[in-house]
């Protein structure tokens, strides 16, 4: 698979969450996802996702910080996170544990084939998305204890400073093609994690639990530091998975208070700043003859030269020009990328004329290759600023500013008008600004996460009643990073509401009820 395939794929699955509803799907009944509540027809275009949570005043932790999800730098080790978490998932002389798992999963398809269903509703699968009250204790403990092996090394790897790969994606001669098939064992880790989480909250081993949920979070943000967005996007679904499981944990009677645990997660809890920085010269980096393009006027041949390298480079990646797929063989793909510069050559020049404001007389004047070229090259580093530019604001300055419109919308010339010279652009850049909408959703649960601690300490010295608005809440609630405004409250009798603004297709909200003390 491509990589900008898995950015594409990366995007849906980590991005969104849901399956984003057009504002013309006929009305459905409220379904369920595990312990969530679906709702499609409140909003248009928006999931709204409710959860039922039944609380237990606490006090804050004394001392404050006594629990931490994220480590303190002080307690950060100078070392590479990457090494421990391959050996989590290498399993090295496990090789027995590989073999039984194998045997597993083959024995799950079989009964989810059998019974009709699919995999994800059979044992192992399904306890993905069972509450910790419902998993069939002994065996998630027999099969977790298949995998005890992995737990010393996902915990040294938390305590790393820092994650690398060792891509060196400079260096890389297809980008693109770039293969990561460790990120995909490391989502599997991720599902373990998660399961062991769920056992521990069942168990009542709380402790356990608060350091399996910074380990999600840790794995998460050192994610976030590889070269890769689709490994970011991947973090940013560790860090999901974690505040799922944060909601059963709380929901303990005996959970301590992690206000400040909460707070003192960094925010953005995933950094994507490295991968972005790739991403934004990505088309360059991809195909490194374009560097040589600039407005300098070179002769026809040293065009036909540059289209017979620039078809090597192009590979098997021509739908960076709108190409069909094409066979391996240069021959084919050369002729291809002539036809394009034929057909580009119109737009191009009224681009590089009209929107560019170059000389008339000088882009005639250009070979044909030179003027498709240069407007591609240009076009794409417009195109690529009207996208990235958004990066250097709150998200909460740039989600308000671009309400209601498309990437396009921003581009100083649309992909309509610019016409073929837009097409690398046009698949590359779109996903950059769900990526930051990704990150911006992890803030969002972790505020909602601190208000609901914080609704816990006022129960402890309001006698286990709600607060009737935030502003009575002794610990501040913070601000919704998706709006700079904040998170919706609003107490109904027995029961209060608290919910996040609207994403992109999605919303939380989270009924609470603090449990009845007996008299």
């Amino acid at each position: 698979m491509r990589r900008f395939r898995r950015t594409v794929v990366a995007t849906a699955a980590f991005c969104t969450a849901v399956v984003v509803l057009s504002a013309g799907v006929q009305a459905e009944e409220p379904g369920r996802k595990g312990a969530w509540i679906l709702d499609r027809n409140a909003s248009p275009g928006v999931v709204i996702h409710t959860m039922e949570m039944t609380l237990h005043p606490r006090a804050e932790a004394r001392p404050a910080l006594k629990y931490r999800l994220i480590p303190d730098d002080f307690d950060l080790e100078n070392g590479n996170a990457a090494i421990h978490y391959l050996k989590a998932v290498g399993f090295l002389e496990q090789g027995h544990v590989r073999q039984r798992l194998t045997e597993i999963n083959l024995a799950a398809a079989r009964a989810a084939e059998q019974e009709g269903k699919a995999l994800q509703e059979v044992p192992p699968f399904v306890w993905q998305e069972m509450a910790p009250a419902d998993l069939p204790l002994e065996e998630v403990r027999e099969h977790l204890d298949l995998l005890a092996f992995q737990t010393r090394f996902v915990e040294k790897g938390a305590r790393q400073r820092w994650f690398d790969m060792d891509r060196n994606l400079r260096q890389a001669e297809d980008p693109l093609g770039y293969l990561i098939p460790e990120v995909q064992a490391f989502r599997e880790l991720a599902r373990t994690q998660r399961v062991r989480a769920r056992l521990a909250i069942a168990e009542g081993r709380v402790d356990d639990a608060i350091a399996i949920l910074g380990q999600q979070y840790c794995m998460g943000r050192h994610l976030g530091q590889d070269g890769l967005l689709v490994s970011g996007l991947v973090g940013v679904a560790f860090a999901h998975l974690a505040w799922e499981d944060s909601l059963f944990l709380v929901q303990c009677e005996n959970a301590p208070n992690l206000y400040w645990a909460f707070a003192s997660v960094p925010r953005p809890a995933v950094d994507l700043s490295h991968s972005l920085g790739f991403e934004r010269q990505l088309l360059l980096e991809q195909l490194k003859v374009l560097r040589e393009v600039d407005d300098t006027p070179r002769p026809a041949g040293y065009w036909q030269d540059f289209v017979e390298r620039l078809a090597a480079e192009l590979g098997t990646e021509p739908e960076l020009f709108g190409l069909s797929q094409l066979a391996d063989n240069p021959k084919d793909v050369k002729a291809a990328l002539v036809a394009f510069v034929a057909a580009a050559y119109p737009s191009a020049k009224r681009y590089l004329v009209e929107d560019c404001g170059l000389d008339r007389d000088r882009v005639e004047a250009y070979p044909t290759a030179q003027a498709v070229f240069l407007a591609v090259v240009r076009y794409y580093e417009e195109a690529s600023d009207s996208c990235f530019k958004w990066n250097y604001l709150p998200y909460s300055q740039a989600a308000s500013a671009t309400a209601g419109k498309d990437f396009i919308d921003f581009l100083p010339v649309p992909f309509e008008r610019a016409g073929l010279i837009a097409a690398p652009a046009a698949l590359l850049l779109p996903a950059v600004g769900a990526s930051r909408m990704a990150v911006a959703r992890v803030d969002q649960q972790l505020a909602l996460s601190q208000t609901v601690e914080a609704i816990r300490s006022f129960g402890a010295t309001s006698g286990g009643k709600l607060p009737g608005s935030l502003d009575e809440l002794p610990l501040p609630a913070p601000i919704d990073p998706v709006t700079g405004t904040p998170l919706v409250y609003e107490r109904q009798g027995d029961h209060a509401v608290l919910e996040g603004h609207d994403l992109p297709g999605i919303r939380y909200r989270l009924v609470l009820r603090f449990a009845k003390t007996e008299k």
